[in-house]
């Protein structure tokens, strides 16, 4: 049978490998699945194989665990199409399993949107937990106003939790609260007889401290003008980014589609693809971020060590955003103490080292699993090079100056230069992979592995951006329901008891 590499093998030999003390070839591509706690990287150039290869242990891992919850964080939606196709390429027993676990949120889809209220009940965090979360996802996203004049970070430290406590506590007849969508009505409206004013007056008694605060700021009439539009200023600015229409309907809506609590409770697969966001950064970084850090709040609260935690497993393919967040490379950096006690198990997938920051390049190495297709970069495979592989001061001599001396040792740079070389030009499928076997024991060797795991085959029942639909819709809503619902959002003539508003229901737009 004719088997091409065999014949490549043939006719120019097998890939020249350096000799490396601490390598050694491997006929498998396994992930140790218990030793994910300790987090793993996985990196390589684009059709190097590391899509497929991850979606794979993706459907592996969901198979292996069924009640066990995934998080993906998918930048730009390929690894969502994959780890679908794969799932419909199962026997029929198992892809129904994993469908019925399988939640899609595509953010900025034109049509339909998983709701994601900022302020929910069945979040499963505190109201003020919720306010505080809020307050961190606009201070780490706009580190400009932050660092820019007192009066701006100001706005966004003081004025902003000040305000959503007040949102919090405002009810419609039917028990929904308002939601970070309607916080621009009560900085644009906070002249004398404008909803900041109402609100105050009718919600002042449930949220004493905002009353406090927005009487002796911006309500109190002898308030220097611009003073009050710095304030102001900032945080309208922040606010803008949930101003296009499908995010609007998406943190604008009273009731989520999915929450974070809910996915680890019921053992879910979430998978958020950001494909529609792709030329929106801005609003791309806020959405994922708002996703990480809903799952960090709710894994925060979790028992160190405690037995009954399920393992959560959180995939983040390529965003690059939320590399260049302080608060992302901190995050990595508790990886190996704080979140492995709490069973957070987290794949970082990247293409190259120079796309992070300067922090999150050191950060980055604390995750405990290795694994790496071809790096392009020369700078990136040297690196990637010095953290895997041993040096030998045997390995690399500079010639000797005459016949009757001895080769002297090189530095270290001629081995990690030849090692990065060949990292540099590891064909496709060919990975290196230094490897925990469990979360205390590492292996032994590094391992390369020649040809990855061979994909499955087979016909889809319909075209992927079908399927895809069919799983959206399950959870989601339509923009244009979500926004009426928004719309006609008016700030109730009086204060709603919370209890009659509990065993009142109301016609709204329901999940197709």
């Amino acid at each position: 049978m004719f088997n091409l590499d065999t014949v490549l093998k043939i006719l120019f030999g097998k890939p020249q490998i350096p000799y490396i003390p601490n390598l050694r070839m491997s006929r498998e591509d396994r992930i140790f699945f218990e030793s994910l706690t300790r987090g793993m990287l996985l990196s390589g150039n684009p059709s190097s194989g590391k899509t497929t290869f991850l979606a794979m242990k993706m459907v592996e891992y969901a198979l292996t665990y069924p009640d066990r919850p995934v998080f993906s964080l998918d930048a730009s939606g390929s690894l969502t199409n994959e780890f679908i196709e794969l799932v419909h390429l199962l026997p029929a027993e198992q892809r129904d399993s994993l469908l019925r676990r399988i939640v899609l949120d595509i953010p900025g889809h034109e049509k339909w949107v998983v709701p994601k209220p900022m302020f929910d009940p069945e979040c499963g965090l505190t109201d003020e937990e919720q306010v505080q979360k809020a307050v961190s996802i606009g201070k780490e996203l706009n580190p400009n106003k932050m660092t820019g004049t007192p009066m701006m970070a100001d706005s966004l430290e003081t004025t902003a939790p000040m305000l959503y406590r007040l949102l919090m506590v405002i009810k419609n007849e039917h028990g929904e609260s308002w939601q970070i969508t309607e916080a621009k009505k009560f900085l644009i409206n906070r002249y004398e007889g404008g909803d900041l004013h109402k609100a105050i007056k009718r919600y002042g008694g449930i949220a004493p401290e905002a009353k406090f605060y927005f009487e002796n700021t911006l309500l109190r009439n002898e308030a220097n003008s611009q003073d009050v539009a710095s304030w102001t200023k900032a945080l309208m600015s922040a606010l803008a980014i949930i101003e296009p229409k499908s995010l609007r309907a998406r943190y604008g809506y009273y009731k989520s589609g999915v929450t974070a609590k809910e996915v680890i409770d019921k053992g879910l697969i979430y998978l958020v693809s950001g494909e529609k966001l792709a030329n929106q950064e801005n609003a791309q970084a806020f959405v994922f971020w708002d996703e990480f850090v809903s799952l960090r709040s709710i894994i925060n609260k979790r028992t160190p060590h405690d037995p009954l935690s399920k393992p959560v497993l959180l995939v983040i393919d390529e965003v690059y955003r939320l590399f260049e967040i302080e608060g992302m490379a901190k995050a990595l950096g508790e990886i190996s103490t704080y979140f492995r006690n709490r069973k957070l198990m987290p794949i970082i997938v990247i293409q190259a080292y120079w796309q992070l920051t300067e922090l999150l390049k050191e950060q980055i190495w604390n995750l405990g699993n290795i694994y790496s297709f071809a790096m392009e970069n020369q700078k990136d495979a040297y690196a990637l090079a010095q953290q895997l592989f041993r040096y030998d001061k045997h390995q690399e001599k500079w010639q000797a100056p005459t016949d009757r001396s001895n080769p002297t040792a090189e530095s270290d740079r001629g081995q990690y230069l030849s090692e990065a070389n060949w990292i540099q030009n590891l064909k496709w499928r060919q990975m290196i992979m230094r490897r925990y076997l469990n979360e205390r024991d590492k292996e032994q060797f590094v391992q390369f592995v020649e040809r990855t795991a061979e994909r499955p085959t087979g016909i889809l029942p319909a075209p992927i951006e079908d399927l895809k639909d069919e799983l959206l819709k399950k959870r989601a809503v339509t923009v244009e329901d979500a926004l009426e619902v928004i719309n006609k959002r008016k700030l109730p003539d009086r204060q709603v008891d919370s209890r009659q508003a509990d065993t009142q229901e109301a016609p709204r737009p329901t999940a197709h």
